[in-house]
């Protein structure tokens, strides 16, 4: 081992050294491919729209899933993105895997054959077959390169130049290239194009290896070494550490952290032989913390232990060209890793290619033995609907299709006999699943999220916990929530709102209510009102325009929309106009057979519809709106509400998209399964 000066070129003979100097010339000739390669998949996720995107790879590959999950998820959207490494999914896949969640999986790997690349496409073809798979790999001839998929769903791979398939032990072009196409796949406002910024990006990794590596070479070798960043940049750190690590086969221990994390005990690593790399982000906010943190260790161990790492404007010690974007420019950061790897490597006399002779670590793991996921039996998940005339109770399996169903009476007499038929319903679905099911409850009515309490229903629930009866009636949690919200839960998730970030469900039947959900996640708000539109207020200026009968509501207010919109309403209009008692089914019965009164009738009533969800937009601004219930079934209802909403709107504002159920009346107890079933409510 020595720490004495040598010429750069002495670094040429290892395979790794090409490999990370290469880089720049990879860049600059993939760029235009990529541009198109990218477009391609941006209108392919567009059109599968899916509800969470996960990045898997184990090791280096999993840290390109850590920066992009970082980043990616400022961006607005409906679209969650995650890291989830495939050495936990594998481990653990009950933690990840859950029914009702469209997914698209983009897998990463240098060889696309490493055992858990192999565990993770047999997990997926056992388990989840419907999810979408995107693969990034450097080979060929590896299984995430292979084009055919055990399932329903889509398939998509991208094979990066043979050049980024590094020959040496570490992860170097294959790391920054995979980074990169995931970027330009993904990032739906990249700072530049993406053909321009693989050009800027090769630009800057030729200027950082013709500026800094005489004085990487010349930095003395550390006895620890610890990589510093925020935001994106963490996983940089990550990456960078295990570059050392890998490199310096252990005898340069590493470490890495946040910035600000750096602080809560990871700090201890640290001494007067350390060097601390802190990755100065080019946000001015996040970089005040990287550089307090920098001004702090210096003070602390001496100046020469910390080095910092970014533009020479901000304060850097070692010049990092930029785009002016972290998760972009992250890859300039690592390359700064991947040649101290090397040389520090060198200094200890390894051979930097593969230093572990003894073979107990190697380029690319295999053997691990994989273990089938055991059938625990298949999963359930029972809920129950109530209505004021009967109780829907339906056994779902794990994704969420039915298996079972069956209809009981709602006991209307007092709240006991309601807890005694809902407890005679949970005892169907225990003994239809053979075991103590879990199970969510959709109710009529407003309920109080903080107290539980039924403050509004057709059925005798008002004024009591639900809830909590239930459940101590039964002997576990049963959740229960207003069942509009349910069918909007429902339909944000693998329904037709699926894909968009804020949906509204809207139910048109006997009553009108509805549900809020952003990200596929219910909002309830303080007092359980979202979604309680059917007691808007008729606007005067649509009353006089139609003469509409003003009209008491249930709730005790005079002249609110569910007085004329709903089931009951629309006959009401129907009585207005001309005196007969005629029900919603044969008002539409008879507009489609040609009767002008009945088409003046639901001409009214879909300008009463258009006006409430022209509010509903002014209040919420959803991206969808689905509507549910028995008056969602009238033939062309999209159609002619888009033509009625459009009018109504203001200036210059995009008309959200309108929809039906995709569940239909089973909505509402679907979503009711999906309380316990792991939605994100």
């Amino acid at each position: 081992m020595t720490d004495a000066l040598f010429p750069a070129t002495d670094l040429d003979r290892w395979a790794t050294t090409r490999e990370i100097r290469r880089q720049p010339a990879i860049w600059r000739s993939f760029g235009p491919r990529l541009a198109s390669i990218a477009a391609e998949i941006k209108a392919w996720i567009a059109e599968r729209r899916p509800d969470e995107i996960w990045f898997c790879g184990a090791g280096t590959s999993a840290f390109v899933g850590e920066t992009l999950a970082s980043y990616l998820n400022t961006a607005p959207g409906p679209i969650r993105f995650r890291a989830i490494p495939s050495t936990d999914l594998i481990a653990a896949p009950r933690n990840y895997l859950r029914p009702g969640i469209k997914l698209l999986v983009v897998s990463f790997g240098r060889s696309g054959n490493s055992s858990e690349t192999i565990g993770t496409l047999d997990l997926l073809a056992a388990h989840a077959p419907e999810a979408d798979r995107l693969h990034i790999t450097c080979n060929a001839n590896s299984a995430l390169a292979r084009t055919d998929n055990a399932g329903p769903g889509e398939l998509r791979n991208i094979v990066l130049p043979p050049e980024t398939d590094d020959s040496g032990f570490a992860m170097t072009s294959s790391y920054t290239t995979m980074l990169l196409t995931a970027l330009a796949a993904f990032d739906p406002a990249p700072p530049a194009p993406v053909a321009e910024l693989m050009v800027r990006l090769a630009d800057g990794a030729e200027a950082l290896l013709a500026g800094q590596l005489e004085r990487l070479i010349a930095l003395p070798m550390p006895e620890r070494a610890v990589f510093l960043g925020s935001g994106p940049l963490t996983g940089s750190s990550r990456e960078s550490a295990l570059k050392v690590l890998e490199l310096a086969a252990g005898q340069i221990p590493t470490s890495w952290d946040s910035t600000l994390g750096f602080r809560h005990g990871p700090k201890a690593i640290t001494n007067g032989n350390t060097k601390v790399f802190v990755l100065l982000s080019s946000d001015p906010h996040t970089r005040r913390y990287d550089t307090d943190l920098a001004t702090e260790v210096a003070a602390q161990f001496g100046a020469d232990v910390v080095l910092r790492l970014g533009a020479p404007t901000a304060g850097a010690d070692i010049a990092v060209p930029s785009v002016g974007n972290d998760a972009w420019s992250s890859v300039l950061y690592v390359m700064v890793a991947q040649l101290l790897s090397v040389i520090w490597s060198h200094k200890l006399g390894l051979t930097v290619d593969n230093p572990f002779a003894s073979g107990n670590l190697t380029r690319v793991v295999a053997g691990v033995k994989l273990y089938p996921l055991p059938e625990a039996g298949p999963q359930v998940f029972g809920a129950l609907d109530v209505g004021g005339t009967k109780i829907e109770a339906r056994l779902f399996d794990s994704k969420l299709e039915v298996r079972e169903r069956q209809r009981f009476p709602t006991a209307k007499g007092s709240y006991e006999e309601l807890l005694e038929a809902l407890q005679g319903a949970v005892g169907w679905l225990d003994q239809a699943s053979g075991t103590k099911v879990a199970l969510g409850v959709g109710l009529p009515g407003l309920i109080d999220p903080a107290t539980g309490i039924s403050m509004t229903s057709n059925v005798p629930a008002t004024g009591h916990t639900l809830s909590a009866d239930l459940s101590a009636r039964i002997g576990r949690a049963i959740p229960v929530e207003n069942d509009c919200k349910c069918f909007a839960l429902s339909e944000a998730n693998g329904g037709a709102g699926a894909g968009y970030r804020t949906v509204f469900g809207l139910i048109l039947g006997t009553g009108v209510g509805g549900g809020v959900t952003v990200d596929g996640k219910l909002v309830v708000g303080h007092n359980g009102l979202p979604g309680e539109v059917g007691h808007f207020g008729l606007p005067a200026e649509l009353v006089q325009r139609h003469n509409l009968p003003i009209v008491a509501c249930g709730c005790g207010r005079i002249g609110c929309y569910e007085t004329l919109l709903s089931g009951p309403g629309m006959g009401r209009i129907a009585k207005h106009l001309t005196g007969e008692d005629i029900d919603s089914s044969a008002i539409v019965a008879r507009a489609a057979s040609g009767d002008a009164t009945m088409r003046q009738v639901l001409d009214i009533w879909f300008d009463i519809l258009g006006e409430l969800i022209h509010t509903i937009q002014l209040t919420i601004d959803a991206d969808c709106v689905v509507i549910g219930g028995g008056l969602s079934n009238i033939d062309g209802l999209v159609t002619e509400l888009s033509r009625v909403f459009a009018p109504k709107m203001l200036p210059g504002v995009r008309q959200p998209a309108f929809a039906t159920a995709r569940f239909g009346d089973a909505s509402g107890v679907r979503g009711a399964a999906m309380l316990v079933a792991g939605a994100r409510k």
